[in-house]
C-alpha cells in the first residue's frame, strides 16, 4: 500500500490521528481474512472519514479486500 496515499485520505478527510492510532490497534489484533471484521474495519473508517458508505460500495471494498489486500486500487473506491 501507498504509506503517501494513506496520509493524503487522512489529511483530505480532517481524520484525527488518535482515532487512527485507536483504529490500527484494533485491527492490529483483528482476523482480516474474516468477512465480518473487514466490514467492521470499512465501516469505522467511513465513520472516522465522516463519508457515509451504502451497502453497494462496501459490497466493492469487501470484494476487493478480501481478493487483492489492501493496495492503491481501495483509495480508488473511496
Amino acid at each position: 500500500m501507498n504509506f503517501s496515499k494513506a496520509l493524503q485520505f487522512i489529511s483530505d478527510n480532517n481524520i484525527q490521528p488518535d482515532a487512527v492510532f485507536s483504529l490500527v490497534d484494533k485491527v492490529r489484533n483483528m482476523d482480516l481474512s474474516d468477512e465480518n471484521n473487514v466490514r467492521k474495519v470499512i465501516r469505522e473508517v467511513s465513520k472516522l472519514a465522516g463519508k457515509p458508505i451504502d451497502k453497494v460500495q462496501e459490497n466493492k471494498i469487501v470484494r476487493e479486500i478480501m481478493k487483492n489486500g489492501v493496495n492503491d486500487n481501495l483509495f480508488n473506491l473511496l
